[in-house]
This record gives C-alpha cells, sequence and structure tokens, in this order.
C-alpha cells in the first residue's frame, strides 16, 4: 500500500467490508451495551468517528504545510482519546451514529485524495494515518461486529 490511489481503493473495500456488517444490525441490537466490549455499535461507531475527524484535521493540515499533529497533543495512547470520542457525540440511534460515522469516513478520503501524490509511500506519514484509523481500525472492529453478530 503506497500510492494514493492504492490507498483510497483500500479505503473502500474496508468500508464496504464493514458496511456490509453494519447492514445486519437492526436499532434495537445496535444500542446494546456491552456488544463491543463494554460498547454498543453505536458507541463503537462514535469511537471510530472521533478518530476520523481527528485524523481529517490532520491530513488538512498536511495539506496546509503544517505538521499533522497540533504542538502538545498526542495521539499515542488512544485509551486517551476513546472515551471522549463517545461521550463528546451524546446519545445517538445507531442510523445517527452510523451516518455521523459515513460522513466522517467521506471527510476523512477527500482529505487524502487531496492530498499531493509525492506524500504517500511506504512509511510515510499518511500511509500510517490511513492504516491507523481505517485499513487496519476497520478491519479490528469488523471483527468485533463479526463476534457480535456471532460469524
Amino acid at each position: 500500500m503506497s500510492d494514493r490511489d492504492t490507498l483510497l481503493s483500500e479505503m473502500a473495500e474496508v468500508k464496504a467490508g464493514l458496511d456490509a456488517r453494519l447492514d445486519r444490525i437492526d436499532e434495537a441490537h445496535g444500542a446494546w451495551q456491552g456488544a463491543i466490549g463494554e460498547w454498543s455499535v453505536v458507541n463503537l461507531l462514535q469511537h471510530m468517528s472521533g478518530w476520523l475527524t481527528e485524523m481529517t484535521a490532520g491530513v488538512e493540515r498536511m495539506n496546509a504545510g503544517q505538521r499533522p499533529t497540533p504542538e502538545g497533543v498526542d495521539y499515542s495512547n488512544p485509551e486517551d482519546w476513546n472515551p471522549g470520542f463517545v461521550t463528546s457525540r451524546g446519545d445517538q440511534s445507531l442510523e445517527q451514529a452510523r451516518h455521523a460515522f459515513d460522513a466522517a469516513h467521506d471527510r476523512f478520503a477527500v482529505a487524502v485524495e487531496s492530498l499531493d501524490p509525492a506524500r504517500f509511500g511506504e512509511g510515510k506519514t499518511v500511509n500510517r494515518m490511513v492504516e491507523g484509523v481505517v485499513t487496519h481500525h476497520y478491519v479490528e472492529h469488523a471483527s468485533d461486529i463479526d463476534a457480535f453478530l456471532g460469524v
């Protein structure tokens, strides 16, 4: 996974896989606390939306010639961020959380697509961001949803 087009294609592929799983969950089951660890599927989507929003801003900063992480911000421990992503989104239905997640994914994809193709390559910052927030992250949580669905 190195060039921009390959990254965007892989993002679309893992998103489609996650969507197929989410399509199997109804509103009532989406709200079950404890479905995914301590979280509901709604909480999981809120968590993923939070990371997408943070990384979209990072890609936009890169596109403006800045460093992706603001001064004094540390993303190295996700457990410091995850609860805030969920609580800041408040009480949402599965439909609302899914809509917000889809919109956050789309904004991130647009930001990634807007970067200069020279910014892409194995081990480069944007590649690591996409892996962390989409390609690896979606696969990880697709497995969590599979376990919830009993597949």
